[in-house]
């Protein structure tokens, strides 16, 4: 018995001593590493279409608004997102759609989203899904509009930018 683990210990001593030997025999290496690369040059525009303008009346006190406004995917295979909308002012203030009041005013709400005042909207999924290639999207739009305003035609009264993104 003492002779097997006598044995036993010069083996694992043998087994110590040959691995150490590799890592003393070199004192640097060297490795090649490929690099791989991928080009690709796909390029996906965003191919869109969204409406002139969104003409707002004020008829005899009346607000009306156009019920034909849509934007339009035109792209033949990439589904697209309004991710964003900003109303901003014009030649009148943009107001808080919810609580309307002020001088010189204009309020709007796009697909149920109103304004708070010249800015972002706050853009849900529900009332902006994602629009399938070749699809299209209604754009309901309603306008409050001060009782102040002049007579006039087409007058600038804010500026709609929306933003639109390519689904993945």
């Amino acid at each position: 018995m003492k002779h097997k683990s006598i044995l036993a210990f010069l083996l694992s001593l043998m087994v110590v001593f040959s691995l150490g030997m590799n890592a003393y025999a070199a004192t640097s290496t060297t490795a090649t590493v490929p690099v791989t690369l991928t080009v690709s040059n796909e390029y996906r525009a965003v191919n869109v279409t969204v409406p002139a303008s969104l003409p707002v009346y004020v008829i005899n006190g009346t607000v009306v608004t156009a019920d034909n406004a849509v934007i339009r995917n035109n792209s033949k295979t990439s589904a697209i997102q309004v991710t964003s909308i900003s109303v901003t002012d014009g030649a009148y203030k943009v107001g808080d759609y919810e609580n309307f009041s002020g001088s010189n005013t204009i309020a709007l709400k796009i697909n149920g989203c109103p304004t708070k005042g010249s800015g972002k909207l706050p853009v849900t999924e529900n009332a902006f899904s994602v629009i399938a290639a070749n699809g299209s999207q209604v754009l309901t739009y309603f306008a409050k509009v001060s009782g102040d305003a002049p007579n006039a035609d087409d007058v600038q009264a804010a500026n709609v930018v929306f933003t639109i993104s390519i689904v993945d």
